[in-house]
């Protein structure tokens, strides 16, 4: 087979990451959730604007790092990143690898259970920075449709899934020589599909395979599994966001405090997470979540679905750990008001890391054994 890169075309809260686990039990695989640079944020949006210079910037580094990886070519190099159809996938083909070598994975989930997953997460396209760095935008020049100027924010999920989809099929036009493989959620949670699929791009299955077929992957557990009905009711409550900035940085404030005082014992239990380089946001992730409609009755603004609460988060995360690693690719400005923009397209070297983290917060990732290991990066079962 001639196949030596494949990657992915999907939503995202599609079963990627359940992907890359099943292309990490190939024998002749190294496999990839989002590799650093993750290729979103900034780059990502202007290249949906019609300028591709800033994500053309970041290809050199891409590509170096898919060599690294992928020991210079020894092993297929496989990637399950959702950004890749939102920019970078469509500046890959020809100039930095021929359309022969690459192999395309197109997979889809029920549009409506990928959207509610999305609204579950807090994760409605265009409604934060922390959804403009991860996913597409309505109105963005580059998108083949859009949604309604009334849409809700289930309505926004539901756009975004389909807006995916219909990239898909564009790319298959554009890049008719690269191998394909369209599948679904359902599909890849059956095991005679998965050989099959990994026979379409040469990969070898290891013995550990079929027991990893069908298990549940990034399930996203810190946030509740409310029902539809109720994410879509009307706040009762005023959004936070509509806060003049003085106001909201007070109110964001309060609300720490709060939290601190009235959540001391489960902040005190959250653990790091070591698959996320030690980080503990996925705890206060976790906190901020169970207490959204505490939260919500007491200072009577609505947090969900707002920017507010997405700063919330990482505010009460820098009171308890200033040193979180994922703190490094936020930056923090608070003024006129707090507000955090994200940067997941950069590496750090050992200096750089100790200064930002402190000398000790090194090595303890050197001694855990999760120094400079890609948290998205599958190792080949042994």
């Amino acid at each position: 087979m001639s196949i030596k890169y494949i990657f992915c075309i999907n939503s995202g809260r599609s079963g990627s990451d359940y992907l890359t686990e099943l292309l990490s039990h190939a024998e002749n695989t190294i496999s990839i959730h989002e590799g650093v640079p993750i290729m979103n944020g900034y780059p990502m949006q202007q290249f949906n604007h019609s300028d591709d210079r800033e994500l053309q910037k970041l290809m050199s580094l891409k590509m170096r790092e898919i060599h690294k990886k992928s020991k210079n070519g020894r092993k297929i190099y496989c990637e399950t990143n959702h950004s890749f159809i939102k920019g970078w996938g469509y500046l890959l083909p020809d100039k930095y690898i021929s359309q022969e070598e690459i192999g395309v994975i197109i997979l889809r989930r029920d549009v409506d259970r990928t959207a509610y997953s999305l609204l579950r997460v807090r994760d409605v396209p265009g409604t934060s920075e922390w959804t403009k760095t991860w996913l597409l935008t309505p109105n963005a020049e580059r998108n083949l449709s859009n949604p309604s100027e009334n849409s809700s924010f289930y309505d926004l999920c539901k756009w975004y899934v389909q807006e995916t989809y219909l990239r898909a099929e564009e790319y298959k036009k554009m890049f008719p020589r690269i191998t394909y493989v369209e599948c679904d959620l359902e599909q890849l949670n059956k095991y005679d599909f998965v050989l099959k699929m990994f026979s379409s791009f040469g990969l070898v299955p290891m013995y550990t395979l079929q027991n990893l077929v069908g298990r549940v992957v990034n399930a996203r557990n810190e946030w509740p599994k409310l029902p539809l009905e109720e994410l879509l009711v009307d706040p009762k409550y005023p959004s936070a966001d509509t806060l003049e900035n003085k106001e909201r940085n007070t109110l964001i404030s309060q609300m720490v405090n709060y939290l601190q005082e009235k959540k001391a014992d489960k902040i005190a239990q959250i653990e790091p997470d070591d698959a996320m380089g030690g980080s503990f946001v996925n705890g206060i992730t976790r906190i901020v979540a169970d207490s959204e409609q505490e939260l919500e009755e007491v200072f009577k603004y609505s947090l969900m679905f707002t920017e507010t609460e997405g700063i919330l988060i990482w505010e009460l995360l820098r009171t308890i750990n200033p040193k979180d690693i994922i703190l490094i690719c936020c930056q923090r400005s608070s003024n006129p008001t707090i507000r955090y923009t994200y940067d997941f397209n950069k590496t750090f070297s050992l200096g750089s890391m100790v200064q930002k983290l402190g000398l000790l917060q090194v090595i303890r990732m050197i001694a855990k054994g999760i120094w400079k290991k890609d948290y998205t990066h599958r190792k080949t079962a042994s």
